[in-house]
């Protein structure tokens, strides 16, 4: 069985999960069972999710939000409760077609993977790239970075099978084993890094991380976040930055890792990408990187 967990945090507010649940239903392969997890949603949301009418759907309506990592942990103890052979974690941002969860099922186990993702476009741009492959780059500041990120599809790679250093956390699908060896996710990351944090902790294990190109998800980004460059984003991201180098690198790599911040938060406040009132929230999000 696959367990397919989902996050909600006020996901009625950007009217997306009508869409989201059309696809669940319309899956070609019903051996699955959708976990969705509610952040103490206020606007709906909650009340929303008890109408849906799928009959393998299970609710976790938690009091609090425990941020995205922590919850993704209840979606693994829950998995392993049922006796899942895998876990799938989707955004509820993210449209795709029926074929696209059995595929994934039977991807990682004809390529002996770890850990599969499939293909992902933009929503609004479905010939280009958004997540094919990973790496993760020094020049940048050890950013996971996607390769070929807003390419046309006509120029990424071609063949089905691509093995890559990390997968988004968008719509990865593991065998249960990995968590077996790994704990889970690092809930210290409230939002963002925490799906580089997990793929670096399988590399360093040797653990096969791919993508099959052939599935297909189309993602509505950073709509739940209110944008990359929102207060939230800024600030979550920046500290997320922070922790992974530490964590992984030691604290000696923060005398690269640090002006390369610096740098980029500068270049997107020039380009206006960033506004300068989100100065003080990438700011915030230093200091706490830093210190937690």
């Amino acid at each position: 069985m696959n367990v397919v967990v989902t996050i909600t945090y006020n996901a009625r507010t950007h009217d997306i999960l009508d869409a989201f649940f059309a696809c669940m239903k319309a899956q070609n392969d019903p051996d699955f069972m959708l976990l969705v997890i509610d952040n103490a949603s206020t606007d709906g949301t909650r009340e929303y999710l008890q109408t849906v009418d799928l009959p393998n759907l299970q609710l976790i309506l938690n009091d609090e939000n425990v941020g995205f990592g922590r919850a993704c942990n209840q979606g693994i103890a829950f998995a392993r409760e049922v006796g899942a052979h895998h876990v799938t974690f989707i955004n509820n941002d993210v449209e795709f077609g029926p074929g696209l969860l059995g595929g994934m099922v039977r991807s990682i186990e004809e390529h002996d993977a770890a850990v599969l993702s499939p293909l992902i476009t933009p929503f609004d741009q479905p010939d280009h790239v958004w997540f094919i492959t990973g790496s993760f780059r020094w020049r940048r500041g050890l950013v996971p970075y996607h390769d070929w990120i807003w390419q046309p599809l006509s120029r990424a790679p071609s063949d089905r099978i691509q093995k890559t250093d990390f997968v988004t956390g968008c719509c990865p699908i593991f065998r249960m084993a990995v968590f077996d060896v790994i704990p889970g996710f690092d809930d210290r990351f409230f939002v963002y890094w925490e799906d580089a944090d997990l793929s670096m902790e399988m590399r360093k294990r040797g653990m096969k991380a791919v993508t099959d190109t052939s599935l297909v998800c189309r993602h509505k980004v950073s709509i739940s976040t209110g944008g990359s460059f929102s207060a939230f984003s800024v600030y979550h991201a920046t500290r997320g930055h922070l922790l992974f180098a530490r964590k992984h690198y030691g604290t000696a790599v923060l005398g690269y890792v640090l002006p390369v911040i610096v740098a980029k938060m500068v270049l997107n406040v020039l380009r206006r990408r960033m506004r300068p009132q989100e100065i003080g929230a990438w700011f915030r999000g230093l200091l706490s990187g830093l210190r937690d």
